[in-house]
């Protein structure tokens, strides 16, 4: 999905969070958006979610603007930083809950289910409650949640701020991978400065609802450098 934001402005009140914002998100690629809290970048992924509507400018997937169309209809898959599972349901039935408005056959939801666990390790998992699990293996489980639909595009805000070191290290290799392997366009907010220079295939950087520098992380790095 090649996604562009034109000229979006997104205010609350007085205050406004994204101001007057250009942004082309490339076919298959994983853009960063990189900057300080508050300075706009989920309420980015939340407008290209369609959780909030923009105050002013126009949001196209693939060339059509979207704007007017609900979220279930936009075919972008979600994670955040709480991995947002029902706390009653297995994991399996967690991850089930993204295919129940689907047309598919209960053979082929088992099938992406599996296939969805599979990709995440976390088939010993699938009878256990949320409750039961570490937080690595529930924000696993929450990913393959957002997998299992086959989305046109993820959208991933701090994802993995709430684990250990060691473990962030370890899901931000299996993320990468995975993007790589389905070629799926990710918008990726960061935990760190680390996590942006380490996954992105390009970084926005942003300030006051604005974006500053825009590159890969190469070109980034060297831009701060003379600076």
């Amino acid at each position: 999905m090649h996604i562009q934001l034109q000229n979006i402005s997104k205010s609350y009140g007085r205050a406004r969070a994204v101001d007057r914002l250009d942004l082309e998100v490339r076919d298959g690629e994983l853009l960063v958006l990189l900057g300080p809290s508050g300075c706009g970048k989920t309420a980015v992924l939340n407008m290209i979610a369609g959780l909030t509507e923009p105050s002013s400018g126009s949001l196209l997937f693939d060339g059509d603007d979207v704007i007017a169309r609900p979220p279930r209809l936009r075919n972008i898959a979600l994670v955040f930083q709480s991995s947002l599972l029902y706390p009653h349901l297995t994991a399996r039935r967690n991850i089930a809950m993204s295919l129940r408005h689907s047309d598919l056959k209960p053979a082929e939801i088992s099938a992406r289910i599996e296939e969805s666990a599979a990709i995440f390790n976390i088939n010993p998992l699938m009878d256990k409650l949320p409750s039961e699990l570490s937080g690595g293996e529930r924000q696993r489980v929450a990913t393959a949640k957002a997998i299992v639909r086959d989305p046109a595009a993820f959208l991933l805000d701090e994802p993995l701020a709430a684990l250990d070191a060691a473990l962030r290290l370890t899901l931000r290799s299996e993320l990468v991978n995975l993007q790589k392997r389905l070629r799926k366009t990710t918008v990726f907010v960061p935990h760190d400065q680390t996590e942006a220079m380490t996954m992105g295939d390009r970084i926005a950087v942003m300030r006051n609802g604005r974006i500053e520098q825009i590159g890969t992380p190469d070109e980034i790095y060297n831009l701060c450098l003379s600076g």
